[in-house]
């Protein structure tokens, strides 16, 4: 048996608290105490980054001549701001297009013509400044070459070859070197060339050789520009097939890995995958053994660069037909409590494995519509919010933040670069997670994610965690109780607790605790 701790006023309430439904007979508990085992490190602060979410710069919305008219006023991104200050991202993906922001068309000789000081470009800076200021780092990407994208203003369909025209490998090339060397943007830390080229829905269409080809190229151009810091990040994948790919799903990150260990600095993929899928586990088991072969090949940060849940399901197809502003691209889920207890275990799963950072799609709705044409009734419904709530659908509330931010936010936040994720010891309920970061300073954050539809009860081993003497705040996210201040972000729901020994954790069915020992203080 657990020994408990007894001697506070605050175990009371927690003990009052956490019996909550506790008439629910609860068959999906453990006797055997969790454990940490702090030498057995899954990233080391070396290279791990943390959470983050995508964030382009609201092409539809950042100039007079945009779609939508100049829409992201400074009110606007001072409110996204607030609230990513909260959340205090530490990796952001920038998903971009030359034609969005600094390619303005060809000249009488066919020749690119860019700006990079127009006002599409001041709206990419505004985003950059935030990130170089808060320590951010960024994945810079092209979500594709020009010509494939629907560009009706500069009718430039025709005007690239492919991923490996020169002309289209140098204006990015010139790009970069503007932002980095001239702007000064020490944020930029990656940079990605295509989304997702193994999917049909790509430029590229699955088109493998013309992708590494174009890689290689890419990097050739940076290097003679002497980026030197800036790292190639891919493949950019997702786990689908194309039959068109002469790889298919997974193998485009192990290809990646075996043939262009030379030239790419980092790696990333993308998933979103099935409720089964991550409830079950296999999510975890999945990746576990990707990073294992991308590790004993060699050692380079691993993103997971794009995540969130399948989309074309009943009855997520059935709640975007009725919604009027929403297109088939969009996760209705968003706006449901339970799509943080599913995002938080993602991220948990992802830590366990070995991802150096996690990145949530997306921060905003009102960052992307479908097929990015600016269609008001297309939006991509994914955000933690749509910040032009009221200006595109006339609804005000649909500014506020959504229940996933409260899971995505802490676990991101507290979560830091600092901190090795470290490997724990003991058997998990199902549907169960537990993950870990520990600095060199001696913080602690670890977190619980209880999936099930039924009331745990966790031994916990304190004493592995090295906790005496250490103060910890809880936070809690149920359905019943998520305790938030007056700008909707989460607080603690129990302050300066001491864990001492062990102690039994009793949490309801689907929700997410969090303890961290950081802002947390001794009491006088």
């Amino acid at each position: 048996m657990l020994k408990k701790i007894t001697t506070s006023s605050y175990l009371m309430g927690l003990f009052a608290l956490l019996m909550i439904g506790c008439d629910k007979k609860s068959s999906n508990s453990t006797s055997e105490q969790i454990s940490l085992l702090p030498d057995n490190v899954i990233s080391s602060s070396s290279d791990f980054i943390g959470g983050g979410v995508e964030w382009s710069a609201y092409p539809h919305a950042d100039a007079e001549d945009a779609e939508w008219g100049l829409l992201m006023t400074e009110e606007k991104w001072n409110t996204v701001f607030e609230r990513l200050d909260f959340m205090q991202p530490k990796i952001v993906r920038v998903l971009d297009q030359a034609n969005w922001r600094y390619l303005e068309g060809m000249d009488k000789e066919g020749n690119p013509v860019l700006d990079f000081e127009n006002e599409e470009m001041q709206a990419l800076y505004k985003l950059l400044d935030y990130c170089e200021k808060n320590n951010i780092q960024v994945i810079l990407g092209e979500w594709g070459q020009p010509y494939k994208v629907h560009d009706t203003n500069l009718n430039m369909q025709n005007v690239f070859t492919g991923a490996t025209d020169p002309k289209w490998i140098s204006i990015i090339a010139d790009h970069l070197q503007y932002l980095i060397k001239e702007k000064g943007y020490q944020c930029i830390q990656y940079y990605n060339l295509v989304n997702e080229p193994n999917g049909y829905w790509s430029s590229i269409d699955g088109n493998w050789e013309e992708w590494k080809e174009a890689v290689k190229m890419l990097d050739s151009a940076v290097a003679s520009r002497d980026l030197d810091k800036l790292k190639l990040m891919g493949p950019d994948s997702t786990p689908y097939n194309n039959e068109k790919s002469i790889y298919k799903g997974v193998e485009w990150a192990k290809q990646a890995v075996l043939q262009l260990n030379n030239v790419l600095g980092a790696y990333d993929v993308h998933d979103y995958p099935t409720q089964e899928k991550v409830r079950s586990g296999e999510f975890q088991e999945m990746y576990s053994e990707m990073i294992a072969l991308a590790d004993s090949v060699s050692h380079k940060p691993f993103v997971l660069g794009e995540v969130g849940f399948e989309k074309y399901i009943e009855p997520n197809i059935s709640r975007y037909n009725a919604d009027p502003y929403a297109s088939p691209d969009s996760q209705m889920r968003v706006y449901d409590y339970d799509y943080g207890v599913d995002m938080a275990d993602i991220m948990a799963q992802a830590l366990n494995a070995g991802f150096d950072g996690v990145i949530a799609w997306g921060l905003d709705d009102a960052m992307h519509t479908n097929g990015d044409t600016g269609d008001k009734t297309q939006l991509k419904r994914w955000g933690m919010w749509n910040i032009l709530g009221e200006e595109l659908t006339g609804d005000k509330k649909d500014e506020d933040i959504r229940p996933w931010f409260y899971t995505w936010a802490l676990m991101t936040k507290y979560f830091k670069g600092e901190m090795d994720i470290v490997e724990t010891s003991g058997k998990l309920p199902e549907m169960v997670r537990f993950v870990v970061g520990k600095s060199s300073e001696g913080d602690i954050t670890f977190s619980v994610i209880n999936n099930s539809e039924e009331d745990i009860e966790l031994g916990v081993d304190a004493n592995s965690f090295n906790a005496n003497g250490k103060r910890f705040n809880k936070y809690l996210y149920s359905e019943s109780i998520r305790p938030v201040d007056s700008m909707g972000f989460p607080i603690p729901e129990k302050e300066n607790i001491t864990l001492k020994e062990g102690f039994e954790l009793k949490l309801p069915s689907k929700s997410v605790v969090l303890f961290t020992t950081y802002n947390s203080q001794v009491k006088s």
